[in-house]
């Protein structure tokens, strides 16, 4: 473990230039100065708790305590007074995953009163998806909405791939992934739309989901495969 962990750490670090971060806070600039000495560029710094500070190293993230001195790599979940986790490696993730749900660019069905949302990755050629998918009315009955994601698993001008492009072209984008889960076949179709095909694709590949559907809770705490209902509402705390 400690010999994997050395050659990640040379991966992460060798033959970097000089840091360029510079903050406001004079401890973080301090930290700044530390990583420039040891010839580490860092793209960007931030503070996640009075002792942990995350830096962005060639789109990496690394976290390391306040003195500089100590580098952790891997990832960092934070524990709310419920126990509740977010992990703090992905919710950087969250703030794209949101701004696609509000602009429209994923699809997301809104529960009439809602109380809580989440977010899903989703591919039609997932059998587990087109279960959870069987699951939206229920979902939005208890007051959650869902917004899809898309990602289709064998990447971009796969089959698959150019047919969820064709979907997101439709007018009714619901119905036409509807259409896709129960089998049906488009014809390729290419609009300004179907770049957000392109888009969750790329940021799947960012959060390194390991399959489908993987849902996304509000803060970017991330759950791989198939839930329940009644766990999806233990989860959401609803």
């Amino acid at each position: 473990m400690l010999t994997a962990m050395r050659y990640v750490t040379l991966a992460l670090l060798a033959g970097l230039g000089t840091a360029q971060a510079t903050t406001p806070d004079p401890e973080l600039n301090a930290i700044a100065a530390k990583m420039k000495a040891r010839h580490i560029e860092v793209d960007k710094l931030q503070r996640l708790s009075p002792h942990l500070v995350e830096l962005t190293i060639k789109g990496e993230r690394v976290y390391t305590t306040t003195d500089g001195d100590i580098m952790l790599f891997g990832q960092a979940v934070q524990f709310d007074k419920d126990n509740r986790p977010t992990n703090l490696s992905t919710a950087a993730n969250w703030e794209q995953v949101r701004d696609m749900i509000q602009s429209g660019r994923a699809v997301t069905y809104k529960a009439a009163h809602e109380k809580a949302s989440l977010a899903v990755f989703t591919d039609f050629t997932c059998g587990y998806c087109q279960k959870l998918h069987e699951q939206i009315g229920e979902l939005n009955a208890h007051g959650v909405s869902v917004s899809y994601l898309p990602y289709p698993r064998s990447g971009p001008n796969s089959p698959s791939f150019e047919q969820m492009r064709a979907a997101w072209c439709e007018k009714d984008v619901k119905q036409a992934l509807s259409s896709l889960f129960r089998g049906a076949q488009m014809p390729a179709r290419s609009c300004a739309n179907a770049d957000a095909v392109n888009e969750g694709w790329a940021l799947g590949q960012k959060v390194q989901l390991q399959g489908t559907p993987t849902l996304m809770t509000p803060g970017g705490q991330i759950y791989t495969g198939y839930r329940s209902v009644p766990d999806i509402m233990k989860l959401l705390g609803v």
